[in-house]
């Protein structure tokens, strides 16, 4: 194996290792918010309190699924998906095909959003 391919080689693994990390990263401190938020419901409970929307709402839980948030994840969905395809495209391979996930995620809640917000 010449030097460039060696180091073409560490360069993919290092980027998934990094990619792996920041996303283990990000869940965990997600998780950790959801943990806090939960006990402090829970502590709520427990010393007979009332649990009001509005203080649902001042924990930043929410209380009303909106189809504007399923619009909104589409678009997210789709876009990331277009630019994780462009990207893995560039690498060469069949690897692209990975990124058509998010895209036809996208497009589903975006046409269910559409589909709900007729109904209402």
């Amino acid at each position: 194996m010449n030097d460039l391919a060696y180091y073409d080689f560490v360069m993919h693994i290092t980027a998934g290792i990094c990619i792996t990390l920041i996303i283990i990263c990000v869940l965990f401190f997600i998780n950790r918010a959801k943990i806090a938020k939960q006990r402090t419901i829970q502590s709520l409970v427990e010393t007979g309190k009332d649990i009001t929307p509005e203080l649902l709402q001042s924990l930043g839980l929410k209380v009303k699924k909106l189809p504007q948030n399923d619009f909104r994840k589409g678009v997210l969905l789709f876009v990331t998906g277009m630019v994780l395809t462009l990207i893995l495209k560039m690498i060469g391979g069949i690897v692209w095909i990975f990124g058509i996930l998010p895209i036809i995620l996208g497009i589903v809640y975006i046409v269910f959003s559409r589909l709900n917000s007729a109904k209402i």
